[in-house]
C-alpha cells in the first residue's frame, strides 16, 4: 500500500513539474528604412497625394492559391484615413499592362492622375524564430540545452516610387517578431482545465483563425509606420 502512495505522489510530482507554467520571449527585429528627403519635401507640398498599390505576388512566400485580397484592402484602408487618395489598382495595372514595353512616366501620371506608387514588394508570413530559452512562473530564465522553441513571425516590405521623376524614393521593411510579449507554452493543469472549457465553449459558437488575424493586424500596423516614416 505503501509503495502505491509512493508511485501516485512520484507521478503527480512528475506532471506537475512537466506542466508548470513556461513562457518563450523574443526580442523585437528591428525594422530597415531607406527613405529620402524629396519623398517628405513631396508630402509637404502635396497634403492629399494620389497613390496606388502595385502587388508584386511573385515575391510573396504563402501558400500557392492562397487569397490575400484582405490583406492588400487591409492597406488601402489605412491609407485612405491617412490623407491618401487611393486609386483603383486593378485600373492602374491596366493602363501600365497597355504600354508595359515603353513606360512613360509623364504620360502614366496623366493617364492615372497617380502621384506615387507604393508597391509591396515582398511578404512573408513564415520567418522563423527559434531559442532554447524560456521564463518559468516567477520570470526566471531557463536554458534547455540541444532543444529549440519555434514560433513563426512575418515581414513585409514595400518601396516608394514618385511617378512624376521616376524617382526611387525609399524602401520600408517591417518586422512582425513573435511573443514580444511572452507566450505561455505550458501551463500548470489548472490553467489547462480552465483553457480546455473555455475553447469547448467557442468551438460551439465558432471562431476565426488565430494566424490570419495576427497577420491582418502585423499588416495594418506596418502601414501605419510606413506612413509615419514616409512623412517624418
Amino acid at each position: 500500500m505503501k509503495k502505491n502512495y509512493f508511485l501516485l505522489s512520484l507521478t503527480f510530482l512528475i506532471l506537475t513539474n512537466c506542466s508548470s507554467t513556461k513562457t518563450l520571449k523574443f526580442s523585437q527585429k528591428a525594422d530597415d528604412v531607406i527613405r529620402t528627403e524629396s519623398l517628405r519635401e513631396f508630402l509637404q507640398e502635396n497634403k492629399k497625394p494620389k497613390v496606388v498599390l502595385r502587388v508584386n505576388e511573385s515575391s510573396m512566400n504563402v501558400t500557392e492559391g492562397e487569397n490575400n485580397d484582405y490583406l492588400f484592402n487591409a492597406i488601402e484602408n489605412q491609407l485612405l484615413p491617412s490623407g491618401f487618395v487611393v486609386r483603383d489598382r486593378q485600373l492602374f495595372n491596366q493602363i501600365i499592362g497597355n504600354d508595359e514595353n515603353n513606360i512613360d512616366y509623364q504620360q502614366l501620371r496623366e493617364k492615372s492622375d497617380t502621384d506615387l506608387i507604393i508597391e509591396l514588394t515582398k511578404l512573408d508570413h513564415q520567418v522563423l524564430y527559434e531559442t532554447n530559452k524560456y521564463y518559468d512562473k516567477k520570470n526566471r530564465e531557463r536554458i534547455v540545452p540541444s532543444y529549440a522553441y519555434q514560433k513563426y513571425g512575418a515581414s513585409v516590405e514595400f518601396k516608394v516610387v514618385l511617378i512624376n521623376s521616376n524617382e526611387f524614393a525609399g524602401v520600408y521593411k517591417f518586422n512582425y517578431t513573435p511573443c514580444v510579449d511572452g507566450c505561455i507554452i505550458s501551463k500548470s493543469l489548472s490553467e489547462l482545465q480552465r483553457e480546455r472549457k473555455k475553447k469547448m465553449q467557442e468551438d460551439e459558437k465558432g471562431y476565426e483563425g488565430v494566424e490570419r488575424n495576427e497577420l491582418e493586424i502585423f499588416i495594418k500596423n506596418a502601414t501605419q509606420k510606413l506612413v509615419t516614416e514616409m512623412r517624418d
